[in-house]
């Protein structure tokens, strides 16, 4: 399978949610300058014949919509990626395994049907963009899917919610930030796409995370415990998968970066 070519993509920027994302970008970059400018926690430096920024937004993108649009004014890009983990929606999808979206929904009134829906809560991925990352992966042998996501406004706990999720909206995978940062990106002009690797599947229950999210995007470490706690065999079954899913994070990242 040849390579689709992305010529354009020199000057690239990365967005991440949370620590172990954003640590797993920059740990890939050359000549690294941290900054954080418009209350962003930055990291520019260069990849390959690339630059490469990497912009983490919190979990869940709190006021980061605002934030970027700012960054995106005063700086020039060629394409932007979302990348990080995502909970899954198809159970024929493993932890590690990548997916590449086409479409993201607007999944954050959850007690609607999508049918119920505006038509407008859905955004496409810039096509040729998406079909790089997703070529790119598949001729370094990585296992990668092309499919619809969505973005929620709650880390989804319940097996039987994640199952309903993507049947409601033909997807296989959730998120808390893709949504609102592909919507800047196309009042931009900015070429975007999602890359999301698996970190629970589709059938699996999680500890109840939520009570560990802070109001900025930040998990408070002892809330984060204690869901863990009240949940043991849950608990040891995401971080089972968790390891994977970071390892094939930084490895999908490297193989695009370095395309």
């Amino acid at each position: 399978m040849t390579e689709t070519p992305c010529p354009f993509m020199k000057d690239l920027c990365l967005v991440t949610a949370v620590d172990v994302e954003f640590n797993a970008a920059t740990s890939l970059l050359t000549s690294r300058t941290f900054s954080s400018e418009f209350q962003i926690k930055t990291c520019q430096g260069v990849v390959g014949q690339k630059r490469a920024t990497v912009l983490q937004c919190g979990m869940g993108a709190p006021a980061f919509a605002r934030r970027l649009s700012e960054h995106l004014h005063h700086h020039r890009y060629d394409g932007l990626i979302v990348a990080g983990l995502a909970g899954g929606l198809d159970p024929a999808l493993k932890p590690g395994n990548a997916v590449i979206y086409d479409l993201c929904h607007d999944a954050r009134g959850l007690k609607e049907k999508p049918s119920d829906r505006d038509e407008n809560a859905t955004i496409r991925c810039e096509d040729q963009l998406s079909e790089f990352l997703f070529r790119s992966l598949q001729s370094a042998g990585r296992q990668s899917f092309r499919s619809s996501g969505v973005t929620v406004n709650r880390i989804i706990t319940e097996a039987q919610d994640k199952l309903s999720l993507g049947i409601d909206y033909q997807a296989a995978a959730a998120d808390m930030e893709s949504y609102d940062v592909l919507s800047v990106c196309e009042s931009s002009g900015l070429p975007s796409a999602v890359l999301r690797l698996i970190s629970d599947a589709a059938d699996s229950n999680l500890p109840d995370f939520n009570r560990a999210a802070e109001a900025d995007g930040r998990m408070n470490p002892w809330r984060m415990a204690a869901a863990m706690a009240a949940r043991p065999a849950a608990s040891l079954k995401f971080l089972a998968g968790l390891r994977p899913a970071l390892k094939a994070l930084r490895e999908n990242l490297k193989i695009v970066l370095h395309a």
